[in-house]
């Protein structure tokens, strides 16, 4: 399990990426000019059909760290990236000579976002809220033994298997590119490495990673 406190480290800018590791980062969902500067005209057009001021701003400031990250990991101005999203919506880059893979997810007014080399990676990232009707949720989404452990468990601790439960699936989902598209059903369950993540309080995640084998550096994103 990774705590909040000991295990992310502060950072402005991506140390080089090697072979055989992943790096996590955790941001906060606050634009600033930079973040702003850092989208395309195309980004612009997506942030303009959000309703609702508070979700076009964790769009702007989302879609302005994937690209802000991403660029200095490559070496390219942020804005000129340019995505393409798999047949289940996926997102990945698109020049195909590219080995970087990359996956983020984002709760509330929090961002995580997993980089790694020439291998399948998810994350999914969930604030953890108390009014969800978890019963009649896991009963439609989960495996039944899942669902009845979460049945059998105290009121108070329901939420905590909820969470667990969902977060560990979704992230193999997404690093199988698959999402929920094919239901909840984990495909392969051992080709993934699964990590348990707590990126803050209030807060519960997961990571998948295809294999085994590599070394995970975690950091909060410094404006």
């Amino acid at each position: 399990m990774i705590t909040a406190l000991e295990d992310w480290q502060p950072a402005s800018q991506p140390t080089p990426l090697r072979a055989g590791e992943v790096h996590l980062w955790r941001a906060a969902l606050t634009p600033t000019p930079a973040l702003r500067a850092a989208l395309s005209p195309a980004d612009w057009v997506r942030a303009e059909r959000f309703h609702f001021p508070a979700d076009r701003a964790r769009f702007i400031a989302g879609r302005g760290l994937l690209r802000t990250i991403l660029a200095q990991y490559l070496g390219e101005e942020p804005h000129e990236l340019r995505f393409q999203t798999g047949d289940h919506g996926k997102p990945g880059l698109e020049d195909a000579g590219s080995a970087i893979r990359f996956n983020l997810s984002h709760s509330d007014d929090l961002m995580l976002l997993a980089v790694t080399y020439a291998r399948a990676i998810g994350v999914d990232l969930e604030f953890m809220r108390g009014n969800v009707p978890f019963e009649t949720l896991a009963d439609h989404y989960f495996d039944p033994e899942d669902a009845g452990d979460l049945r059998n468990l105290p009121a108070t601790q329901r939420a905590w298997k909820f969470y667990d439960v969902w977060t560990c699936t979704e992230a193999r989902l997404k690093a199988h590119g698959v999402g929920l598209a094919n239901g909840f059903q984990v495909v392969e369950p051992d080709r993934w490495s699964l990590l348990k993540l707590t990126p803050a309080a209030g807060y519960t995640a997961a990571l998948a990673v295809e294999g085994g084998d590599f070394e995970l550096g975690c950091w909060s994103w410094q404006t």
